[in-house]
């Protein structure tokens, strides 16, 4: 085998012009004085053969596809979610070697680890490539981000003849699920309305200047009142039968 090895070595280095005569070198490997180089001359060939067919080998693998961990999210604004990816290769092998990108970075971003940030309400999507022999697969996770409701305004039409407050709450937002009011008593006590069409707001309890306020909330968060257009004032002369209704 060794001499079928020197015979192509000496073949190679023919085309650079370097003569080797691979039967005398070969005789020589062949005496107890050069067994050592023979050995390490034969252990480099293969070596070298081997990190050859290796590297052909690397070179013939694609990229067949990327996987995500999530195809769909929906975020609050100023969260956080690390995604995860998945390189499948055409040998069966798999990494997580991707580049992620975000289609719209004013609405959320995403860092060299997959973790994204939303940053305001609107869609995007996250992207994550992997590329390998000049091959390319992209996958992606659409994110909607949703902003906590903004506030409300609200007003008070009080009806001193038949003792009715009706209040009015408008969100700002579009995206509102529930809207609470809530009755601060003269007292200070805190009451919830009970959720009646017909007779939602019940003053029983005590004459005297109510605080009236509400929350509002959608699926990102609660808007709690907190500045001073938020309240408003009404007063409760009769503790029989007022009530308020809002819109």
């Amino acid at each position: 085998m060794l001499e079928s090895i020197l015979d192509i070595i000496a073949n190679i280095c023919s085309v650079f012009g370097i003569t080797i005569h691979a039967k005398a070198f070969y005789e020589k490997l062949k005496s107890k004085k050069y067994r050592i180089l023979s050995i390490f001359i034969s252990l480099g060939v293969c070596c070298g053969l081997a990190a050859y067919l290796y590297a052909s080998y690397q070179k013939s693998i694609t990229v067949t596809k990327v996987v995500l961990n999530e195809k769909e999210l929906t975020m609050s604004a100023g969260n956080t979610y690390p995604l995860t990816a998945t390189v499948l290769y055409s040998d069966n092998s798999s990494d997580h070697a991707v580049l992620w990108s975000s289609s719209n970075s004013s609405v959320l971003t995403v860092d060299e680890k997959g973790v994204i940030t939303a940053v305001a309400k609107g869609n995007a999507s996250v992207i994550a490539q992997a590329s390998k022999n000049n091959t390319t697969e992209i996958a992606e996770c659409f994110v909607t981000v949703k902003s906590p409701p903004s506030g409300y305004s609200i007003s008070v039409d009080q009806q001193p003849v038949d003792s009715y407050a009706y209040i009015y709450v408008k969100p700002y937002d579009n995206d509102i699920t529930s809207i609470q009011i809530y009755g601060k008593s003269p007292s200070g006590e805190i009451f919830t309305p009970n959720q009646d069409v017909n007779d939602l707001y019940h003053f029983y309890s005590e004459c005297g200047t109510w605080t009236i306020y509400a929350s509002v909330e959608n699926e990102a968060g609660i808007y709690e009142a907190h500045k001073p257009e938020d309240f408003v004032t009404i007063e409760v002369t009769n503790v029989l039968g007022g009530s308020g209704l809002y819109d």
